[in-house]
């Protein structure tokens, strides 16, 4: 089927709008903005506009009613919900020019960015400045902090540190109008800029407007790290030693789990670690002060052991640190490779639930004949059930999104939350009426009727109901 050119009149805006920047239209091109990391839900956007700068940028929103269609912000494209992708078409605006460290505060612990700087990229510019933005997805080498605050995204060692949230004082964003606006700033809420809207910024997943830059803050690095992993022979054991880092006084900063079937896809393949394959494989950090967390080692080591591992091994050694944590760090990188289509699901739920949930996740995968791999952030409850798939074969898919729609409604029925960290993007809407009921529902939509009444930015995700009419 031959695709249609770009509607003139599109074109023509847009190229109004970007002079220095660029304008992707040709098949090929569009291609590589057809989906996010879900990967099987493709759509295919009209156009691509990149602005060079803020002031394109602006443009383009300045003439967003001219242009009539929908508009999706994107940074790296890594979410995993469906969020920076052109559900409604339109034009993808990708903001991957926008990638500068602007300024350091040491002594006032915070960081300017704009919204295209890589998390890694901006750990490497703190690093001599002696402090560190503690927000760590593992996509950290490619993903920017501006689809992080979109998202609200987490990562491992959000356990003690916290989320995105936690460490947002200013966004500059601009509105549907073109109008360009700071809430927050070093200070925060306080000082020249008192406003405090970036709270409803963060999480919004690209649907209130369009993010320039951030004032981020920052804390001073850890002294010492030490890594800690153990194997355990089932859940009821690895469960134990959870629980019991949790009341732990050395306060972790992370506590990660993989079951049987991840350490086994990872011990078959060229990235093996050298772990039993039948096992649980629990990995947990603490930081601090170097004699306070030098005092604390011991005691973590026996913690693990008591709960009833047989193997426990554990460094200071910042090489030997990252080969502890190899084999979560590839997990997700497998799956891909293994696998033609792969859904990573995201919930939250009270840490007592664990082994009932992760007993439902394999019922029903394996009654489906669903391959389902589990790697997750253990110590704040934040599942991460992967289900192995092939869009192609017919009802595989449906099989999935059966799967996910079970879990979640557990997951509500326990008293937890449909996301964690990945947003809800146009993955997850289908399940926001097991939490937000008519009533509030129509005061959650409330808000972007304030920012975007016609749903031009973003349209089709966190709410169903939210629909481009042009």
């Amino acid at each position: 089927m031959i695709r249609p050119a770009i509607d003139p009149h599109l074109e023509r805006v847009l190229q109004q709008c970007v002079t220095r920047g660029k304008i992707l239209t040709a098949p090929a091109q569009l291609a590589g903005y057809d989906a996010d990391g879900l990967g099987y839900k493709t759509f295919r956007p009209d156009a691509v506009v990149i602005p060079a700068n803020v002031d394109e940028l602006v443009s383009v929103l300045q003439h967003a009613r001219e242009l009539a269609a929908p508009l999706c912000i994107r940074g790296a494209g890594t979410s995993l919900s469906g969020g920076p992708v052109a559900a409604q078409g339109g034009v993808i605006v990708h903001t991957s020019g926008l990638r500068s460290v602007r300024q350091i505060c040491r002594g006032g612990f915070w960081c300017e960015v704009e919204c295209g700087v890589t998390l890694n990229q901006l750990d490497a510019a703190l690093l001599p400045h002696g402090v560190f933005y503690p927000p760590d997805p593992s996509s950290g080498p490619v993903c920017t902090i501006g689809g992080n605050v979109a998202m609200n995204a987490g990562g491992a060692h959000c356990f003690r540190y916290g989320v995105t949230s936690n460490y947002i004082l200013g966004v500059e964003v601009i509105l549907l109008d073109g109008s360009l606006h700071r809430f927050g700033g070093p200070a925060g809420g306080r000082g020249p800029w008192r406003e405090d809207w970036k709270r409803f910024m963060v999480g919004s997943e690209g649907t209130l407007g369009a993010f320039t830059r951030f004032w981020l803050r920052t804390l001073p690095r850890p002294e010492k790290v030490w890594t800690f992993r153990a194997t355990y022979p089932d859940l009821l054991t690895a469960e134990r030693a959870i629980h019991a880092l949790v009341a732990h006084p050395s306060f972790p900063v992370a506590i990660e789990l993989m079951d049987p079937r991840c350490v086994a896809m990872v011990e078959n393949s060229h990235m093996a670690v050298g772990l039993p394959k039948d096992c649980f494989m629990l990995l947990t950090e603490i930081d601090g002060p170097a004699a306070l967390v030098d005092a604390r080692v011991e005691s973590v080591a026996k913690l693990l052991r008591d709960a009833g591992s047989q193997d426990v091994v554990f460094s200071d050694d910042e090489t030997q640190r990252q080969k502890l944590w190899k084999a979560r760090k590839v997990a997700g990188g497998l799956m891909g490779q293994l696998s033609a289509d792969f859904v990573v699901q995201d919930a939250v739920i009270p840490k007592r639930a664990l082994a009932e949930l992760l007993q439902l996740v394999y019922d029903e995968a394996d009654a489906a004949g669903i391959r389902a791999v589990n790697v997750f952030h253990a110590g704040d409850g934040n599942l991460h059930p992967n289900f192995l798939f092939d869009n192609r074969i017919p009802g595989e898919l449906e099989k999935v999104e059966h799967i996910g729609k079970r879990l979640m409604q557990r997951v509500v029925e326990v008293g937890g939350t449909l996301s964690g960290e990945h947003g809800i993007g146009n993955d997850k809407t289908a399940y926001m009426p097991l939490v937000f009921g008519p009533e509030t529902t129509r005061l959650q939509l409330a808000v972007p009727a304030v920012f975007n009444p016609r749903h031009q930015l973003n349209p089709l995700k966190v709410f169903a109901e939210r629909r481009f009419a042009p």
